[in-house]
């Protein structure tokens, strides 16, 4: 009897070992791990994608709605390094078309208040506090090189014309792909035309939610919209592939649509991913 108890013991006290063990082996994340992936910033009308990667390195994109005709549209760009050094974040700007937000050249300290996997909370020299919330990282679509080549057109959105002024507001949000003719072994992948995107968004701003209220509808127009587009393309595109749509009724839901499908120079690496040659 006190040898059964004695293994019990022993059992129990081998048991609180290993979970002492393991409750504290696990690694815990680094500031500069947990700074990197993509954060967004709302900041009046306009609202601000950072993309951080492990390499030090940024980029970011502004994308704005307009007062009038509520189309979301990108504003700028802009990228740079970035390092964290005794409780600051510190970024470099390389280059930016986007003055107001990130000066070119210039370098700023924030300090740091709160850093999470949810939130970063960094003080201004002036004493501001910016937050920005992490949001899901999106891998880059990739180009497919083959005579029938697939470009991504990226996201799109505009508000739905109305049949009636009474009507809500409604917006069409699409991630587009042009799906080109065969080409010839030798022949250059077509450029997508700087006009090509603005006939896009004109196109699609004319119709009204009856004209896409289903996803055969919806196809129908794609159809027209090659008919629109293939003049600034030299009649190259064959057919337009629609991979996400929403019709959403709050600009929220659009700001979401865009920074979840916004297209970045360098795909952040997920969770548990390891970047090759480590």
């Amino acid at each position: 009897m006190k040898r059964v108890t004695i293994y019990s013991i022993l059992f129990l006290i081998g048991i609180s070992f290993l979970v002492t063990i393991f409750g504290c082996g696990g690694k815990e994340k680094s500031q500069n791990e947990t700074a990197v992936g993509n954060w967004m910033q709302m900041r009046n009308r306009a609202y601000i994608l950072l993309i951080t990667n492990p390499k030090g390195e940024w980029n970011s994109s502004v994308r704005i709605a307009d007062v009038t005709s509520k189309i979301v549209k990108a504003k700028g760009t802009a990228k740079g390094t970035w390092h964290i050094e005794n409780g600051q974040m510190i970024f470099t700007v390389a280059e930016s078309n986007v003055e107001e937000i990130w000066e070119p050249t210039a370098t700023t300290f924030f300090d740091i208040v709160e850093l999470n996997d949810t939130t970063m909370q960094l003080r201004e020299e002036s004493g501001h506090i910016v937050v920005w919330k992490k949001t899901k990282a999106k891998k880059k679509a990739e180009v497919e090189v083959d005579l029938a080549p697939i470009v991504p057109m990226g996201p799109v959105a505009v508000n739905l014309n109305k049949n009636r002024s009474n009507d809500k507001d409604r917006y069409l949000c699409l991630n587009m792909n042009l799906v080109f003719k065969e080409l010839m072994p030798d022949q250059e992948i077509p450029l997508i035309h700087p006009k090509a995107h603005e006939a896009a968004i004109i196109f699609l701003s004319s119709l009204v939610f009856n004209d896409v209220k289903d996803f055969e509808d919806l196809k129908k127009q794609s159809k027209k919209l090659v008919d629109v587009l293939n003049p600034y393309m030299e009649g190259f595109i064959k057919e337009i592939t629609i991979e996400h749509v929403i019709v959403a009724t709050e600009i929220d839901k659009v700001e979401e649509f865009l920074i979840e499908h916004t297209l970045t120079e360098e795909a952040v690496p997920e969770e548990g991913e390891k970047e090759e040659g480590k």
